[in-house]
């Protein structure tokens, strides 16, 4: 029998001097682990569901209500969802649904596609009876309009010109990983993209292997820049490193200097092995995380 266990993110940031924000992702993550810790005996795909969803409800983060806009000032947002049980589902640049990590559990649900993306994924949503809901808010709409005051044409080589002050000034995502009583694992990442987003940008967080992993040995989620944390498969990087030495903390720490040897790239990450134990990992000033019943 396993003990229950469950780690959430909001998020890993190199952003300084915003203490009160990055206070209140802190206590948005703890929200969401108290909503589920009473919920005992719930499965481990159903568990990182409801905390991701609680997640995606907080405004403070990035991921469902709250999301970043993208540059021409609409939101799309990606989430997948995986279990130790080889299922999995994604849904990229989705607009207009409340709880994006919901509809990749139901894609997930269907087992016939693993992935939809754009107007398909939304059509999907409706079809399920998920309701058309905007996920705008005041701040993300001052932020949009602040970001879009940077550049006087919005073109991909504006963009890219400035791409390494853009990194440091980029937001992140949401992730869940859970062990339930009878062992089985779950991993669930949802995001809004990042600031200075080019229409349709997918990063690694709907990707299985790079933004999040699950197998019967170990449950990963990521958080940082997504588009080298894809690049270098961080998620799954994880797992080859635990299963070679069966050291969890090592793995992370191998997994995060990859990414900035390879890449110079900043993230954090949280995992949950087969056995219970849990770690997580982050290379920059800041990560939002929570273990139930534990701030870390």
């Amino acid at each position: 029998m396993k003990k229950e266990k469950l780690i959430v993110h909001g998020g890993a940031s190199n952003i300084k001097g915003l203490s009160p924000l990055l206070e209140e992702k802190q206590k948005a993550v703890e929200r969401a682990c108290e909503a589920v810790a009473g919920l005992t005996g719930m499965s481990a795909v159903d568990c990182v569901e409801k905390a991701a969803a609680a997640l995606e409800d907080e405004a403070a983060l990035n991921a469902g209500y709250g999301s970043v806009v993208q540059m021409d000032g609409r939101i799309r947002m990606d989430a997948a969802i995986c279990t130790s049980e080889s299922r999995y589902g994604g849904i990229i640049q989705i607009e207009n649904v409340k709880n994006p990590i919901c509809v990749a559990r139901r894609l997930m649900e269907h087992d016939y596609h693993s992935l939809l993306s754009g107007a398909g994924a939304e059509q999907f949503a409706r079809e399920e009876g998920f309701p058309s809901v905007s996920p705008m808010t005041e701040s993300a709409m001052k932020a949009w309009l602040e970001a879009r005051g940077d550049f006087e044409k919005l073109t991909y080589e504006a963009l890219t010109a400035e791409s390494n002050e853009i990194n440091v000034r980029k937001l992140s995502t949401i992730g869940a990983v859970a062990i339930d009583k009878d062992g089985r694992l779950a991993a669930a990442c949802s995001t809004g993209g990042t600031k200075f987003c080019y229409p349709g940008r997918v990063g690694d967080t709907p990707i299985f292997g790079a933004g999040l992993y699950c197998s019967p040995h170990i449950a990963i989620a990521c958080t940082g820049e997504g588009d080298k944390i894809l690049r270098r498969l961080t998620a799954r990087r994880v797992e080859d490193e635990y299963l070679r030495h069966g050291n969890l903390q090592k793995a992370l720490d191998t997994a995060i200097n990859d990414l900035f040897t390879a890449e110079k790239g900043y993230g954090g990450i949280i995992a949950l092995t087969a056995g219970g134990e849990t770690g997580f990992v982050h290379n920059t000033s800041f990560m939002a995380v929570t273990e139930t019943g534990a701030r870390l």
